[in-house]
């Protein structure tokens, strides 16, 4: 099933892309879209060094130099630039590729390709970071890895989401954001995470006062948003098999980035955020719990809410 949708076109790019030298002048462009500028001075002239495997820009005014994955995503990366462009363009993809199917694509270790992964998932989180849903904003709760269980209490697999869309003119989800939220403070799997703290942190100020929150069950059930969580575990499942709770928020943000970006190339995208996006390192991504972002630290038992935020 590897890259069954897009082998083809896959192949093309690597053709296309199969060496540094292939990628250094649309890395350059996109770094620099209005010119060279120095880092320290932002003087416009520079001198090319030519003598390490990607090149060195010598401010003509200040002497710094630079490189062009310095200030990116790749920056401390031994990993050659021309598979950091393949890893993306197969994060790209509608459905996306697994760190073993990375590893087997490009030609380099499991560990390698966990940590690319998890990079280009950090630079869709930034790239989403600061867009907030407005105009009609709906919001529901939802459950990742339901499970079908006799029972009041929740299955370990089992993690509590909170779902908001900002909706097109035909009603239709155009924007989402999908939030990991604690069990702690729920009585149980049917209990509901406190939307106050989502709609604070997510929904722009002028559309607050009209957010609609509804359950996942019930008459006013919203099914596009209580049902994706089954989409958001249908994918997860048949990529990578499953998400523990620590790193779940990660591909929730990756599900995210690309729904949102559906009606439109994703990679071109992609890439320029990869290299808009600042470096995290290993000890960062396996330290921190990437499912447990401030609305977490402040849930609270919600009172069976009414059909509108007021």
């Amino acid at each position: 099933m590897l890259f069954s949708l897009d082998r083809e076109n896959f192949i093309k790019f690597q053709l296309k892309y199969a060496r540094e030298e292939d990628c250094i002048d649309l890395m350059f462009s996109l770094k620099w879209p209005e010119g060279y500028q120095c880092p320290r001075c932002r003087h416009a002239f520079f001198y090319q060094i030519s003598t390490r495997r990607l090149p060195l820009y010598q401010c003509r005014s200040c002497h710094t130099q630079t490189s062009l994955i310095a200030g990116t995503l790749m920056e401390g990366s031994r990993t050659p630039l021309h598979l950091w462009f393949h890893a993306i363009f197969l994060h790209a993809q509608p459905l996306g590729v697994n760190a073993r199917q990375l590893s087997q694509a490009i030609g380099v270790t499991y560990k390698t390709a966990w940590l690319m992964s998890h990079k280009i998932r950090h630079a869709m989180t930034q790239s989403d970071s600061g867009k907030m849903l407005s105009g009609i904003v709906r919001v529901s709760d939802s459950v990742y890895s339901k499970r079908m269980v006799p029972t009041f209490d929740w299955h370990p697999q089992e993690q509590p989401l909170l779902i908001g869309s900002s909706d097109d003119i035909n009603g239709e989800p155009s924007f989402i954001v999908v939030k990991h939220q604690s069990k702690a403070s729920l009585k149980d799997r049917f209990d509901c995470p406190d939307p106050r703290s989502f709609i604070q942190d997510h929904v722009h100020p002028d559309s607050i006062e009209t957010t609609v929150f509804t359950r996942r069950y019930g008459p006013n059930m919203n099914k596009k948003l209580a049902w994706m969580g089954y989409e958001i575990t249908r994918w997860i499942g048949m990529i990578y098999r499953g998400i523990g709770p620590k790193h779940l928020q990660a591909y929730l943000n990756q599900f995210c980035y690309s729904y949102n970006r559906s009606k439109s190339p994703i990679y071109p995208q992609l890439l320029a955020d990869c290299i808009a996006s600042r470096r995290i390192t290993y000890p960062a991504l396996t330290r921190k719990s990437l499912s447990s972002p401030r609305s977490l630290q402040r849930v609270r038992t919600w009172p069976r809410p009414s059909a509108a935020i007021r």
